[in-house]
């Protein structure tokens, strides 16, 4: 308590002066109207710069709710999409648009976001933010905004792994896009976009440029999701099927959030596939 009267006495005329211009300023804007204006205008100029700024800082803090909410959003777009597409190639357009979507629908999208990923090796692989809890299981096809990318592997409650498409173990079922022909999909090259379609027939007509997409005959994909684009073909001595160099149009490593496909109706496909295989 001493130190305190003694650190007040010694700034005393400080504290004293300090009074009186606050006291003066008070009076001054008070009792005279320009300057009561100006200090309106001007504390209504400092009021909100910094109500912009705290704005921005609950902007910033809610961007991860804010972005979430798009995904989901965006998810139930291409989930109708795709949906479309397949009522479409069966003829049943019509059908479509007069139901209801949940009753006609096959596949179910659900966004996830991507915790980790390598690129640079031989078998890369996503870990997602999302596991059994959210509905993920083993053998659901991923696919981001731009396309393919690439088989759930592993699932454990929380998290997920996903054997991306720039991997050596993996094999999509894919075709060229109008033309029905299809093969299987893999990746052989150091390139992270340089993909090869084989087991194409050399009957079949292939030009440069062709679209690639997935063939939908698999239980992970369903059809006509990009993947990319024809840049050169030949037929090996000896074969009767093309070696066709596909490049992606997008970038993997670029991916930061995907959707995995649920298929309704997995379990019975895949249990006549399995019989039609034995």
């Amino acid at each position: 308590m001493r130190n305190l009267f003694f650190l007040l006495f010694r700034y005393s005329a400080l504290l004293v002066f300090l009074l009186l211009e606050l006291l003066s300023f008070y009076l001054i804007i008070t009792y005279n109207k320009s300057q009561k204006e100006i200090w309106a205008n001007s504390s209504n100029i400092f009021s909100g710069h910094m109500q912009q700024r705290a704005q921005k800082v609950e902007d910033f803090l809610r961007q991860q709710e804010l972005n979430d909410s798009l995904l989901t959003e965006n998810a139930k777009l291409l989930e109708t999409i795709i949906n479309y597409r397949v009522f479409s190639d069966n003829n049943n357009f019509q059908k479509f648009e007069t139901s209801d979507i949940d009753s006609v629908r096959h596949y179910d999208l659900l966004p996830a976001r991507v915790c980790a990923k390598t690129v640079n090796l031989r078998n890369n692989y996503l870990t997602l933010c999302s596991g059994k809890a959210d509905g993920l299981d083993i053998g659901m096809g991923v696919i981001s905004r731009d396309g393919v990318v690439g088989i759930v592997k592993n699932v454990s409650e929380q998290f997920s792994t996903v054997l991306l498409l720039i991997n050596s173990q993996s094999r999509i079922s894919a075709m060229i896009h109008n033309k029905g022909y299809h093969g299987n999909l893999l990746w052989s090259s150091s390139d992270i976009r340089e993909m090869k379609l084989l087991d194409v027939p050399k009957h079949a007509n292939v030009s440069i440029g062709d679209t690639i997409v997935t063939s939908g005959y698999s239980i992970s994909f369903p059809p006509h999701i990009p993947i990319g684009r024809v840049t050169n073909f030949a037929i090996l001595g000896g074969s009767n099927n093309y070696d066709i160099d596909v490049r992606l149009d997008y970038d993997l490593s670029q991916t930061e959030t995907v959707y995995v496909i649920r298929y309704d109706e997995v379990m019975e496909k895949d249990s006549m596939l399995t019989l039609s295989y034995e």
